[in-house]
């Protein structure tokens, strides 16, 4: 592992409350209601490998696990054609993070938009924008469904080591950076080594060699 100064964005969205996006017959948004740790690992895996997302390539097949039975996680699968061709993760938290905002005393429930991207033979496809389009509508609705909200905090960060595009694209989809900062992160040295998902591998053998 190796020490990377590291550039992070906290967006807050400031725009519209949006409706879901009308797909075209050959496309489909599912939401994944069963916890399944292979799904969940093979999107992240799949989306985040070309940009070198890392943060959960050291996951075991048991965090995998608890991540994805977590009530307050969420994720959702774009197909086009039968093949699966993105997805949208969002992630409930009853008190707003610090970080978007200013205060360590916030108690408003909020939806941060954790992971959104598109498999890379399915981009430049004008998928994007409606996938942008659906994260939001959904994260309103989750929170003005069940949490009673009348304006519904939602959020993102992103980091100077994601998409190149990601930060526009979010101030695109109306985010407005809220906190920025800038600390050291630990980061693969190796990542073709460490996008082999070893840890992942192994413990998933060992829980179905589990008597």
């Amino acid at each position: 592992m190796a020490s990377k100064l590291i550039t992070t964005w906290y967006l807050q969205y400031q725009g519209p409350t949006l409706s879901l996006p009308d797909w075209p017959t050959d496309c489909l948004l599912m939401e994944a209601r069963r916890p399944s740790p292979e799904l969940s690992q093979f999107l992240f895996h799949a989306v985040g490998t070309p940009w070198h997302w890392f943060s959960r390539l050291s996951w075991d097949y048991q965090q995998w696990l608890d991540h994805v039975a977590n009530e307050h996680v969420r994720t959702w699968v774009l197909y086009l054609d039968g093949s699966i061709a993105g997805f949208v993760e969002l992630n409930l938290h009853p008190s707003t993070p610090s970080a978007v905002t200013g205060s360590t005393e916030a108690k408003q429930c909020s939806v941060e938009l954790k992971f959104f991207g598109l498999l890379p033979a399915f981009t430049g496809q004008g998928l994007g924008p409606k996938l942008s389009q659906a994260a939001i509508a959904l994260a309103q609705q989750w929170l003005q469904a069940h949490h009673n909200t009348e304006k519904p905090n939602i959020w993102v960060h992103t980091c100077s080591d994601d998409h190149p595009a990601a930060l526009a694209t979010y101030q695109r989809a109306g985010f407005v950076e809220y906190h920025r900062e800038q600390e050291a992160a630990t980061i693969p040295v190796d990542y073709a080594e460490a996008a082999l998902c070893r840890p992942y591998v192994h413990s998933r053998l060992a829980q179905f060699q589990k008597p």
